[in-house]
């Protein structure tokens, strides 16, 4: 099935069971769905029969799994969350969970008392395990002398020697393939088997890359990936921070161009493109264009603001999330209160409601509803909420509620229907930007983001980089 529209990609990624609405409505407006394995993990059902509707009503779409191995060389506390069971088991759980010995000690900080139990939580305690998910994909990516040490530290590069890196390899592809299937292949369902999707790319196993040694052990991945993976469906993956890509492009460049999947799912971590300074934001689009050159079809897994532009130049993917902005770092944010983000069309940034109000007042824009639906933007869920101007949209965007259990604490809440209309418009603010890049020349480009720069008064230095890097 081929997922490709004039060349071009856009998928959506999943993150929670909370998403679910969107991907049932707007799903089939992208090229495909993206979810991580550890996502996958915990809601397999759920997700499964995500996939297998979409196939049924031979919809367009298909699915790619993130084998996201990345996450076992961060900290282990990274793979580890808060667990609610019987205290007279809690010792013995996290033993086995880990894989430690009976005599090995364990934190004192890995097992607390509940706070406030109720009835059914009396003889229950807190322990800080391994998440259910890392666990199982730890077991199903690694031999056991490296699984094991999953959730204790961090694994490393010399954790692999030649064998370990073609089991792992190995492992991970079966992994992707089988996650679906592999839950249908019983007697029961033996009669659909050959009907079950499998997803439509196969990523390699991936780490960060931040020095020559991380560069060694990915391209002795990426080649065992290359000789055990010989389908076209096949992409290789680059992680790496910003400042690698920028010291070491041709290197990069020579390195993917030595083997033979054409493919490029690329992630450069925590990278923020409208903060990015001259020359990270030039070695971004240097990248994507020499990639382009040599014959390769590169897809960024966290798009920002500005990606859409650089499909005439060179890009064949982009990747964004429902639930949070426009970039992502490794290590992950934990928690934190739900803000209600209005994605700014002619400015290519998210920010808060309150934000992007007082950025409209600032520079005059958006006064009546047409100079809004022109300056700012006119999409359907827009169009619902702002009649006159600019005066409609923080009511519209930004209702907040106080905390039931303290109505009187100065902390408030964004409303459910608040940061449902920054979602929806959020996903078709993109598959406008996306519809339109597509298509477009280098030219177009050009021409769109300096009629962009007129609208702002200020705020809009990286439109400008990002004019003059195109201009080059």
């Amino acid at each position: 099935m081929d997922m490709e529209d004039n060349g071009k990609i856009f998928f959506l990624r999943i993150g929670s069971n909370k998403e679910k609405e969107y991907v049932k409505k707007m799903g089939a407006l992208f090229s495909g769905l993206l979810v991580k394995a550890n996502y996958f993990e915990a809601s397999p059902g759920m997700l499964s029969g995500i996939f297998l509707k979409f196939d049924s009503l031979k919809s367009p779409i298909g699915y790619i799994i993130d084998p996201v191995t990345y996450v076992f060389k961060l900290a282990p506390d990274y793979l580890h969350s808060w667990q609610k069971i019987n205290k007279d088991e809690a010792e013995e759980r996290i033993r086995s969970d880990l894989k430690l010995r009976k005599n090995d000690a364990l934190p004192n900080a890995w097992i607390r008392k509940i706070q406030n139990p109720t009835k059914k939580q009396k003889n229950k305690v807190e322990i800080f395990n391994i998440s259910k998910s890392y666990r199982h994909l730890a077991d199903r990516y690694f031999p056991d002398n490296v699984a094991n040490i999953a959730g204790n530290r961090s694994i490393n590069n010399s954790d692999f020697d030649d064998a370990t890196i073609s089991s792992f390899v190995e492992r991970v592809i079966s992994y992707q393939k089988e996650a679906i299937t592999g839950r249908y292949d019983t007697s029961r369902y033996s009669d659909f088997k050959d009907v079950i999707p499998e997803p439509i790319t196969i990523l390699s196993p991936y780490f960060l890359i931040e020095n020559h040694e991380d560069l060694d052990l990915m391209q002795k991945i990426w080649r065992e990936f290359d000789s055990q993976y010989k389908d076209e469906n096949g992409a290789l993956v680059l992680q790496c921070t910003i400042g690698f890509l920028e010291n070491n492009l041709n290197l990069l460049l020579d390195t993917l161009e030595s083997n033979q999947k054409s493919k490029i799912f690329f992630w450069i971590d925590g990278f923020d493109e409208e903060k990015a300074s001259d020359s990270h934001l030039g070695a971004y689009v240097e990248f994507v264009e020499k990639a382009f050159l040599r014959g390769k079809k590169v897809t960024n897994l966290y798009s920002g603001g500005l990606t859409p532009f650089l499909f005439p130049f060179g890009l064949t993917g982009m990747v964004n999330n429902i639930g949070y902005g426009l970039q992502r770092e490794a290590e992950p944010v934990r928690g934190g209160i739900p803000t209600a983000q209005f994605y700014i069309p002619t400015l290519h940034v998210r920010e808060q409601v309150l934000t992007s109000y007082d950025l409209f007042i600032k520079n005059d824009i958006g006064k009546t509803k047409e100079n809004f639906y022109k300056e700012i933007c006119s999409c359907p869920i827009c169009r619902e909420g702002i009649k006159s101007g600019v005066k409609d949209f923080i009511p519209f965007y930004g209702s907040v509620d106080y905390p039931k259990t303290n109505p009187d604490s100065l902390k408030k809440y964004p409303t459910p229907v608040a940061l449902k209309r920054c979602t929806y418009h959020f996903i078709l603010s993109r598959l406008t930007e996306y519809k339109w890049a597509k298509n477009a020349s280098k030219q177009d480009v050009i021409e769109r983001i300096k009629e962009e720069t007129t609208i702002w008064k200020t705020n809009k230095s990286h439109l400008e980089k990002i004019q003059a890097i195109l201009k080059l």
